[in-house]
Formats: structure tokens, sequence, C-alpha cells
């Protein structure tokens, strides 16, 4: 993954990723995406689908991550949902609210619409 893996053109990836998905999830949240200390993504999940970037005042969980871990969820060999039950992902908030972007990462159609397929 890019070191500008977390910026708009990513978010923009996830938006249209999320946007032709069949079956979207139901949950809500606002989401922080951190890679390290200097990368950071607020992404905007409403009904399963990223619309975009979110406002940080609105932020309900933090998900740092690591560069080779995202790429990981997004290409589906790691599970999120796994990782975070492992301990392996470490989030700072809302569990509710972390639901909502394991939902949308363990989509196999919002995988493949981000790697193109």
């Amino acid at each position: 993954m890019a070191e500008s893996a977390l910026d708009d053109s990513w978010v923009e990836s996830l938006v249209k990723a999320s946007a032709g998905l069949d079956q979207p999830g139901e949950l809500s949240a606002v989401v922080a995406v951190t890679i390290g200390k200097k990368q950071k993504a607020v992404l905007n999940i409403v009904d399963g689908r990223v619309t975009g970037p979110g406002e940080e005042e609105a932020v309900a969980v933090t998900v740092p991550t690591t560069a080779d871990q995202l790429a990981a969820f997004s290409d589906g060999s790691e599970s999120m949902a796994r990782s975070y039950m492992m301990g392996d992902v470490k989030p700072v908030g809302s569990t509710g609210a972390l639901l909502a972007i394991v939902e949308l990462f363990e989509n196999p159609q919002f995988r493949s619409g981000l790697s193109g397929g």
C-alpha cells in the first residue's frame, strides 16, 4: 500500500467501491483510520457505504493499523474482524462504530471494487 494510503484518492476509492454494492451493510458511523501518527483518514459510513470524508469532531472510533494490514484488509487476505478478535487491531472508541467499517471490509463485493474487479 502506498504511503498516501489514507489520502483523498483512497477515500474516493472507498466511496466508489461501496456505491455499487448490491447488498450494503446497515451500519453507520464516522470512523478514523490511522497509519502511524502522521496518516489519517476520517470516513463517513452511512448504511454500509462510504459517502465521503467525515468530520473529525464526529469520529466515534479510531482504528490504528499499518499499511500492510490495510492492504490485507482491502484485498481480503486478512479479515478485519479476525484481526480485531485476535487483538491485532486495537480500536479506540465505540465498538458499535467499529462494526460499520468491519462490515464494509468483510464484504467481498466491496473488496472486489477496491481492486478494480
